[in-house]
């Protein structure tokens, strides 16, 4: 029961931060950008409310249903993230469309879809309440590649802005990106080594500061300063 409320108390807290970044990019001129972001935040909210379900004693139905957002931030997280990363980067922001630069993340966005779409999962019973819902053979190892694939290309392009300007909230920003991916790596490291079946589900807490973290880079108005400044 305790493992139970804190599991509520976790996803309380996300989904508050999670509204906190739809007020935040309501205030973002383009319009489709500002609902894809809105719309991203809400379907992860659908995970978080997913999870509460899931931890109780949900019927067959409910749990069929409610598969398909379990692993809704596999989208709602990993897309704003690359935004915010564009939104920062004065470079990234003058020079290259959004759209072109999601763009390039289009082959992990792609198995993210297929993923919750085509659900290569398996409900299983929680250790202490509830259930999962985990990934099957290879697909546990292929997330883990592709992720992890996701996660340097953010720490490299976060690095990149780091090296490149000097302005202490840009840096901020970047520094607040850097530790999110990393703590998500650390969280999937473990889930490999041992099992996702834990206690409280897998990268709960750790998707919370990633969303933190997108909610930081949102906060303010984008910089427009040049290299060195």
């Amino acid at each position: 029961m305790n493992n139970y409320i804190s599991l509520i108390f976790i996803c309380v807290i996300a989904i508050v931060i999670l509204v906190m970044n739809i007020v935040n990019v309501i205030k973002l001129k383009d319009e489709k950008l500002k609902y894809l972001l809105m719309g991203l935040f809400c379907f992860s909210i659908l995970r978080y409310l997913t999870l509460i379900v899931y931890g109780d004693t949900p019927t067959l139905f409910h749990l069929e249903i409610l598969r398909y957002f379990y692993f809704a931030t596999s989208m709602g997280l990993t897309v704003p993230t690359m935004i915010a990363v564009w939104y920062i980067t004065p470079h990234f922001r003058n020079s290259i469309p959004y759209w072109k630069f999601i763009l390039f993340f289009s082959p992990w966005i792609l198995f993210y879809l297929f993923v919750i779409i085509t659900q290569p999962t398996e409900i299983v019973m929680g250790q202490t309440f509830g259930y999962n819902l985990i990934l099957v053979p290879p697909f546990q190892q292929y997330l883990a590649i592709v992720q992890g694939t996701f996660v340097i290309i953010i720490l490299l392009l976060c690095t990149f802005g780091i090296l490149q300007y000097k302005h202490p909230i840009l840096r901020s920003q970047y520094v607040a990106l850097i530790l999110a991916q990393i703590l998500l790596a650390i969280d999937g490291f473990l889930i490999m080594k041992t099992g996702a079946t834990s206690l409280i589900p897998p990268f709960t807490v750790t998707e919370a500061l990633g969303f933190l973290a997108v909610y930081y880079s949102f906060l303010y108005k984008p910089l427009d300063i040049k290299k060195g400044q």
